[in-house]
């Protein structure tokens, strides 16, 4: 297998996996901080983080140019202060699964972005793998009843979704740092930077959030802030040398890591996640491997009439 190849695998696992797990660390460090020193910290940790490995390999000898700088600055409000700062705030008003049900249809905002922006056209069965995934996250996460929360939080979420889904489908345009770690720097440092300044206007104390958190949050937003940092890289390089639509298939997979987790956790499983499941699955086969395994049924056909 290719270098490439295998970076490719390993990215996927993480945005999958530790992506997976975000929503249930959110929620937890929401319990007892605020949600702009959340997004502020842990974006300025992992800026620090990234910034000093590209430095250690060499990735600072040249520095990024203005346009550069601009466009990953840009990328970074756009995927982390807007679509994860929101969702984050979110989450202080609604259960993590209702945000995450809300992501999951990601493929379909990326492929309406992808559509506006450069005209890019989604074969029908790869559209049909991402309906179908998102009604089997709903069938996964919903547990029987209908009192969920409508409310200012489900508005954030939904916003914070459609701003992730436009920087996914901007950041193929814009011009940025080729070393993907320093890319990825630059859009924690200015996220987390705008973040703390917008906590501090609206008159939020670091100090005093932090003394006042309890441990399980501060560890919370400690898991965010470093695998959440490595995570954002692999998805920053799937950006580019991968689909943004075939990238975006993270929102499917990430519910369905979150109930594996629950279920691992003890927690109680949806009652349609036997049907849920497998439409995740199938959705993802479909957004991943639709137009290849089309074209191979086709190819068969016509082998066997000839």
């Amino acid at each position: 297998m290719k270098k490439e190849t295998i970076l490719i695998v390993i990215s996927y696992a993480l945005i999958y996996i530790v992506w997976g797990s975000t929503y249930f660390f959110i929620k937890a460090a929401v319990a007892t901080i605020p949600a702009t020193v959340i997004v502020g910290l842990r974006f300025l940790f992992g800026s620090l983080l990234l910034a000093g490995i590209a430095r250690a390999r060499g990735g600072l000898k040249t520095l990024p140019s203005l346009k550069e700088f601009a466009g990953a600055a840009c990328i970074g409000l756009l995927l982390l202060l807007a679509g994860n700062g929101l969702v984050t705030l979110a989450e202080q008003t609604i259960p993590s699964w209702t945000a995450s049900v809300v992501v999951a249809c990601m493929p379909i905002y990326v492929a309406f972005y992808n559509f506006l922006l450069y005209r890019t056209k989604v074969s029908a069965i790869r559209l049909a793998g991402a309906l179908g995934g998102v009604i089997g996250v709903g069938l996964l996460l919903f547990q029987g009843t209908s009192d969920n929360p409508i409310g200012f939080g489900l508005v954030f979420a939904i916003a914070g979704a459609l701003a992730w889904g436009f920087g996914t489908s901007l950041a193929k345009a814009l011009p940025k740092p080729k070393d993907v770690l320093v890319s990825t720097s630059i859009q924690m440092l200015v996220a987390g930077t705008t973040a703390l300044i917008i906590g501090a206007v609206s008159g939020v104390s670091i100090t005093a959030a932090l003394a006042s958190a309890s441990a399980w949050s501060l560890f919370s937003m400690g898991y965010l802030a470093l695998l959440g940092a490595l995570a954002l890289v692999a998805y920053n390089h799937l950006l580019v040398v991968e689909p943004t639509f075939r990238v975006s298939s993270y929102s499917l997979v990430n519910p369905l890591i979150a109930v594996v987790l629950g279920l691992a956790a003890g927690e109680k499983a949806s009652p349609f996640f036997a049907i849920g499941s497998p439409l995740v699955l199938a959705g993802l086969i479909a957004i991943l491997y639709g137009d290849a395994i089309r074209d191979r049924l086709r190819r068969g056909r016509v082998a066997s009439q000839g």
